[in-house]
Formats: structure tokens, sequence, C-alpha cells
């Protein structure tokens, strides 16, 4: 059988087209996204914070630090289709956050997706009897009320997590062309920027994968990209075979094969400039 060997550069770029696009990605190391108001929030060094984090994703340079009581808001437009929005991000809470109580008083991380709530729990640095209500799900503690530079290094300490193993920020219904995603430190125990604040650190939010046959990079448009793609595959008869990569993305109709018939949808959608 005639075969279209996948030399190594576009065999990865079709198993790519299984993750959906990253719409937004930062360090924050050299300045702070056009996409986000910050409010009252600044780039600072990240002190002890560096190094904290998983393997290739720790903190390390700058994060954005925000006292409590300000909005951080990130405004996106102009997103591919999708079905699913995901947030990843490393969160410091830093200094004398209270956690959930009378006294000392509440400080909550709360987050809205397009003005859902999609997350409010407390957090606390003081002694292991004060109360937070978050239980960090496994992979996201990184530090627990140790001090990490920002804090007065005998009652109050920092802690800092991985939220990107947080499942309530992961695969989140989503279908718009917009998003408006929101961050807030707020309760009634809210102090100055001196006292307590929050940070965060290597934020990156993805879609999922968008349904739009075609696009097989997931650009949200149907295009020349994804015609080298769908080439580099066609006539690979049998989706199981070594050369094909996992999941078989140019297999159009779900057959295991991709053929003549595959080629026909792919036409269909061919130069359609935005997915529908």
């Amino acid at each position: 059988m005639n075969r279209i060997l996948l030399c190594p550069a576009l065999a990865g770029l079709l198993s790519m087209a299984q993750a959906g696009p990253v719409v937004l990605s930062t360090d924050f190391d050299s300045s702070v996204p056009t996409q986000i108001a910050p409010g009252a929030a600044s780039v600072a060094a990240v002190q002890g914070y560096a190094g904290l984090g998983p393997a290739g994703n720790p903190f390390g340079g700058k994060f954005l630090r925000s006292p409590t009581g300000n909005v951080v808001t990130i405004s996106l437009d102009n997103l591919p289709v999708h079905s699913t929005l995901s947030l990843g991000f490393l969160f410091a809470a830093i200094d004398s956050l209270d956690g959930t109580g009378t006294y000392p008083q509440g400080d909550f991380l709360r987050v809205k997706l397009d003005g859902v709530e999609i997350f409010r729990e407390s957090f606390a640095n003081a002694d292991p009897g004060q109360v937070q209500s978050y239980i960090p799900a496994p992979g996201v503690l990184l530090a627990r009320r140790i001090d990490l530079g920002f804090s007065q290094g005998y009652y109050y300490n920092d802690s800092a997590y991985n939220m990107a193993a947080e499942p309530r920020f992961q695969n989140l219904p989503h279908t718009l062309p917009t998003a408006t995603v929101t961050f807030e430190i707020e309760g009634p125990g809210i102090q100055p920027l001196d006292d307590e604040s929050w940070a965060m650190d290597n934020l990156r939010i993805t879609l999922d994968a968008a349904a739009c046959p075609g696009d097989l990079n997931n650009d949200g448009f149907v295009d020349d990209s994804d015609f080298v793609l769908f080439v580099s595959s066609y006539n690979i008869l049998d989706c199981a075979d070594p050369a094909m990569p996992s999941g078989c993305p140019a297999d159009l109709n779900g057959d295991s094969a991709v053929d003549d018939a595959d080629f026909v949808i792919f036409v269909g959608a061919y130069n359609e400039l935005l997915c529908p």
C-alpha cells in the first residue's frame, strides 16, 4: 500500500493537535500582559518562593503581587471554538492571611469566570490551630507556614500552592468567544500590603481541543497549516499503524483510517477563515 510517512516535526505537530490552544501564558518576569488589568497589583521579586513548584514550572524571577481587597482582572477575546477553559497558576499566600473565623477574621481567595464564582476558600498562615477552609488536592501544596521572605517569620508565615493541580480550575464549561477571569482575596480580615498579600506566577489559560472538522492544530481556523498536517498523514489507512500519531487526529469521520472520505470532509471546511 502507498504510504506518506510522517517526518518527526509533522508527527509532533499532529500529536499537539490533541491538546487545546494556550490563549494566555505569562511568568510576569518582563511585564504584565495587556490582557491583565492588575488594579493595585504589581510585579515583585519572588524572594524565597524561587524554585518552589513542579519540575519545569517553579516560581522564579518575578510574580504579580497584590494587596488583599484588590481585583485582578483578565479579559480575553477572539477565542477559537471551544467547550471548556482551564486555569493554571502558582499561588503565593503571603504573611498574615487569617483563614476562617471571628478572630482572626477571614481572608478568602475568590475566583470568578464571567462573573460566576468558581472558587472561594480561606487561607491561613499562622499556627496549625488556625482554620483554613482550603484543603489542597494532591500535587497542589508546595509549602505551608514557612518564611519565604515576606512574613514576620515567627508567627505569621508564607505558603505556596500549585493551582494547576486544583481540579476546580480544570475543564470549566465555556463556549463564548470572550472570557473574563477575576482574582481577589476578600473578607472581613483584609489588611494593607505590608501586613498581608497574595501573588500569582506562571499563569496559563488553555482551551480544550476545538470541535471543528479540519482544524487539526486547534487555532480556530481551517487553513494552509491544517492542509500540511492533513497531507502528512493521508493514505495511512490504519489508525493503529505505528506511523500514525496517537488519536488519529486527521481521521475526521471516525472510521479508524485517514483516506479519501476524510479528505472530502477536510476540503469542505478548508479556507473557512473561522470555525463556525
